[in-house]
């Protein structure tokens, strides 16, 4: 079982010098060219991004691409990001069931469509049957504003509907957890911490990042201890027993241990590796 990248570090497609070190930093590296770059900078942007990826194959393979969503610029984008460039995936923002199967006929790419309105919110099932998308995201902020909420890092409780329609969606179409979302606050680490916790608990897998120390972060919160690394071996080589021995139940230490205990042991197995 292989785990899902556990962060997704977005990274300015403007400034090429970053890309490579947020690319040791991060499991994902979103390069992006919509809120990150201003307006008269993104068609240069665009170029310079495409020629970086060609020069950069290696470190391409962990490199997502967040397109614009304004007409503006989105059929730029696309004309030059799918040739024969090397890169993992796109990003779509404020993505909606149309557009994402619009460009899921275009492409065989992998998409991350971020639900950031309240139409997108409301098709999130529909979006992740598309048949490239590899998981769901959902921004927070740009939600927050459309529904007239208050935002994620006032008080994250009105959107905790959204949150959880956004992780049935991507369980229900049988496609990765979504990482959650990205914390504008860059100076409270351990309630940064804390809140990936907790997000965790709610069902996302791993974290969209804005800064390298959250990507860091992430991964500590996300490593398994030595506790949970040990009960999930001894989990999953007592299933295997069980199974050799055809024995249809298992307990262990007085607890039923189900299939879904054993598929989470070996998820804990697969991200201590």
């Amino acid at each position: 079982m292989t785990a899902p990248p556990r962060s997704w570090l977005f990274c300015p497609a403007d400034r090429l010098d970053r890309l490579a070190g947020a690319a040791a930093r991060a499991d994902v590296v979103i390069a992006d060219l919509e809120d990150a770059v201003a307006p008269a900078e993104k068609p240069g942007a665009r170029d310079g991004l495409v020629g970086w990826l060609r020069e950069n194959p290696a470190t391409a393979a962990a490199v997502w691409v967040r397109i614009n969503s304004h007409s503006d610029y989105l059929a730029g984008d696309l004309d030059a990001l799918l040739g024969e460039v090397p890169f993992a995936g796109i990003v779509i923002p404020k993505a909606e069931a149309a557009q994402v199967r619009s460009l899921a006929e275009r492409t065989d790419r992998p998409l991350l469509p971020l639900l950031e309105t309240a139409a997108g919110l409301w098709q999130a099932a529909e979006i992740a049957a598309c048949a490239t998308v590899r998981t769901l995201g959902i921004g927070e902020y740009d939600l927050s504003v459309e529904l007239g909420t208050a935002a994620p890092d006032v008080d994250a409780g009105p959107l905790a509907w959204a949150r959880s329609r956004v992780v049935a969606a991507a369980s229900a179409a049988g496609i990765a957890p979504p990482p959650a979302p990205v914390s504008a606050v860059l100076d409270d680490d351990a309630g940064f911490r804390a809140d990936t916790a907790t997000l965790q608990r709610w069902g996302f897998f791993g974290r969209m990042c804005i800064h390298p120390a959250q990507a860091a972060a992430v991964h500590e919160v996300l490593t398994p201890a030595p506790a949970e690394v040990d009960r999930a071996r001894e989990i999953v080589a007592s299933a295997e027993q069980a199974d050799r021995e055809g024995s249809g139940v298992l307990v262990l230490d007085g607890k039923l241990v189900d299939l879904a205990v054993v598929r989470r042991a070996r998820r804990t197995l697969a991200l201590s590796e």
